[in-house]
């Protein structure tokens, strides 16, 4: 792995546990009807990072770069976590996150 992939796999690491921080946070607050302007920022957080995906067909751009940069295809995407983890990353946050939209909003409408 050249110097450019591996740096480029850090910046995606760390970018993955701020979002599961903030996804977890926002989660947390809601579920312990806590939410502050700390918990909107966390969640704001998270939906940059869905838009990001969004728009880029679901497909992080750190990836392409790290394509770019000589990275074999989707190789960015093990951010350094276990294998079976980062295969399926996308279902378990999606999940997470889902039922973190709606107790959000079940919190704030009630």
């Amino acid at each position: 792995m050249s110097k450019s992939v591996f740096y480029i796999k850090f910046v995606h690491s760390l970018l993955f546990f701020l979002i599961a921080i903030c996804t977890v946070y926002v989660f947390i607050a809601a579920l312990l009807d806590h939410i502050n302007w700390v918990t909107w920022l966390a969640f704001g957080v998270a939906i940059t990072e869905l838009l990001a995906l969004a728009f880029n067909e679901w497909r992080c751009p750190l990836t392409d770069l790290a394509e770019r940069k000589g990275a074999e295809v989707g190789s960015v995407a093990d951010l350094f976590l276990p294998r079976f983890l980062s295969d399926h990353l996308f279902t378990i946050f999606g999940i997470v996150f889902s039922v973190t939209c709606l107790l959000l909003i079940w919190r704030v409408i009630q």
